[in-house]
């Protein structure tokens, strides 16, 4: 019987982690605004743009994988074994709840969306938008997409890892 115990998957350091990985990214997301802001507007010019997109991006990928990798940690000490794959599952469970609630938020958004047809943005970002460069943006995009979602689970992994491994030290 322990070693039916020993190989399955325990769900409520899964669920426990992710609440963890969550609560980590606000406060991490806060700071990381903040350092973003203030490298955005010491930028200036023609360069905040460009400047301010790359900092976002780094600031939004360290966030995912240091909130992640305490997420799997957590999964992992709790679980104290198999840490990689309950730090796995970790990001894992995160992806399926997004998508979940982006399928009930588009079926309820569906009528909200068509209310704001007639809304136009005001001038100042009506012009910032249409000075923004078309020029390899969906490639940008596509990779940042792809790195945003391979984050979490390397952190996951890397955290799971590390807190089975502290877990099974303990006496």
């Amino acid at each position: 019987m322990s070693e039916r115990v020993e190989l399955g998957t325990s769900w409520t350091s899964v669920i426990v982690g992710w609440f963890v990985a969550l609560g980590v990214s606000l406060v991490l997301s806060a700071i990381v605004g903040a350092i973003v802001g203030t490298i955005f507007s010491v930028l200036g010019g023609s360069s905040a743009t460009t400047g301010g997109g790359i900092a976002g991006l780094i600031g939004v990928l360290l966030t995912l994988l240091i909130a992640f990798f305490i997420g799997g940690y957590v999964a992992g000490r709790m679980a104290s074994r198999q840490g990689v794959k309950h730090g796995l599952l970790v990001p894992l469970l995160a992806l399926v709840i997004t998508i979940i609630l982006a399928i009930i938020g588009a079926a309820v958004g569906a009528s909200f969306l068509d209310q704001l047809s007639g809304v136009t943005l005001p001038a100042p970002a009506g012009e910032a938008a249409q000075n923004v460069p078309q020029q390899g943006l969906g490639t940008i995009l596509s990779v940042s997409g792809i790195l945003a979602l391979l984050f979490p689970f390397i952190g996951g992994a890397l955290g799971g890892a590390r807190g089975a491994a502290v877990g099974r030290r303990r006496p």
